[in-house]
């Protein structure tokens, strides 16, 4: 059963502005270091970091009518094959269908949230 959908767009600058002012605070109130640990600081850096807010604010969505839910209750992560997917810190019985995607200056993300069978 569909719970579910949410999407969410996020203007990867808004990010840079925050990283360069906020420095690594930022990133410890928003992501878990397992989430971190593969992204390279290499030209995409903003944009997947972008990314993997707009998909934790989708996923929040998505969830909206389950009750209260934050940034780090939830890892966003890749699959050996890159496709991204949501881990959470405890089970909460629903199974997260996610897509990102990212271009220069965009981020964006689709969440459906389905309780597990």
């Amino acid at each position: 059963m569909v719970l579910g959908v949410g999407i969410d767009i996020v203007k990867v600058d808004k990010i840079k502005v925050s990283l360069e002012k906020w420095k690594d605070s930022f990133l410890e109130r928003v992501f878990n270091p397992e989430e971190l640990e593969n992204i390279s600081k290499n030209k995409l850096y903003y944009q997947r970091i972008a990314a993997r807010f707009a998909a934790k604010e989708a996923i929040i969505k998505a969830l909206s009518k389950s009750g209260p839910l934050a940034l780090k209750d939830m890892l966003i992560l890749n699959k050996e094959n890159g496709a991204p997917f949501c881990k959470f810190k405890n089970n909460i019985g629903v199974d997260i269908f996610l897509s990102i995607t990212h271009i220069e200056d965009y981020a964006v993300a689709c969440a459906v949230a389905q309780k597990k069978m």
